[in-house]
């Protein structure tokens, strides 16, 4: 892979050109292949309604968030994120990190919720599977077609993902004894208000009293739960949001600003930037080119 290839989103299908695909099939939307080490940018805390996302984990190691669980990744290893699953990202800052990531939209498995791309109540994490190689070698193709986008490249690249999605299968099935309970403690319950009202202006004091807590206990929880205030964990979810709709959207830096929460575009930008390295304008250059 080149090193230009990589840090770039490869759009498959615009949400447009899958509008007018069957709505029972499912479809590659796109393919990411980053690499940390080249421009560390990651992806904060978001999550995608209708698209399934797996993610493999090609150098390096670190931690991955899914739906408030955190797990320790590493080269090999695949993660699994069914449509609606909110999840984050936190490569290990002193070594290289690079990730390969195909999004898949209309799924619809038998014996699973839409979207989904396992049950919610097994684990998303498999560490090092015997489909890794296959799945990094069906992945890359992908890429390496979505970036050349040669006349036919969207039909290679759904025989790819459709293979793919068989070897995941496989692994899911491969494994047994998977299941992780559902965050429902009080973590849970202030986690999941705020995925649906990050855009709000919330507050510790605010929260506190709707959750019938005392500010210290609300914030003593995040801490020990995410190590975040609960400030930097909504900051950290408006600028993933932000992140998403930089990528996948053509609206203004002035219209994603107000959508994810902030009123000034100008303070957005600073602290976009303090997150994330870049400028909104020059985050969006960098993952999907001028």
């Amino acid at each position: 892979m080149r090193e230009a290839e990589l840090n770039r989103q490869r759009v498959v299908f615009t949400p447009q050109e899958a509008a007018r695909l069957p709505q029972d099939r499912p479809y590659a939307a796109y393919i990411c292949h980053y690499d940390w080490a080249e421009g560390e940018h990651a992806t904060l805390m978001h999550c995608h309604e209708r698209l399934a996302e797996v993610l493999l984990i090609l150098k390096g190691s670190g931690r991955y968030t899914v739906d408030l669980r955190r797990y320790e990744v590493a080269a090999g290893d695949v993660v699994l994120c069914s449509g609606g699953a909110l999840h984050d990202e936190f490569p290990q800052a002193d070594q290289p990190y690079q990730t390969l990531c195909v999004a898949i939209g209309n799924l619809a498995l038998a014996d699973l919720p839409p979207y989904s791309l396992l049950s919610p109540d097994r684990c998303p994490l498999f560490h090092q599977p015997e489909q890794f190689a296959d799945l990094k070698e069906l992945f890359c193709l992908m890429d390496r077609y979505a970036a050349e986008r040669e006349p036919g490249f969207q039909e290679l690249c759904q025989h790819l993902m459709l293979a793919s999605l068989e070897l995941v299968r496989r692994m899911a099935a491969g494994r047994k004894e998977d299941l992780v309970t559902r965050e429902d403690s009080t973590f849970g319950r202030v986690a999941r208000y705020i995925d649906r009202h990050y855009a709000e202006d919330l507050s510790i004091e605010q929260l506190a009293r709707q959750f019938y807590l005392s500010p210290y206990h609300l914030s003593h929880i995040f801490r020990q739960k995410t190590g975040y205030s609960l400030k930097q964990y909504v900051l950290r979810r408006r600028i993933g949001e932000a992140q998403m709709r930089l990528v996948n959207a053509q609206d203004s830096v002035q219209t994603i600003s107000e959508a994810v929460g902030f009123a000034d575009a100008s303070y957005f930008s600073r602290i976009f930037s303090k997150y994330v390295g870049l400028t909104p304008t020059e985050y969006r250059k960098f993952r999907i080119g001028p």
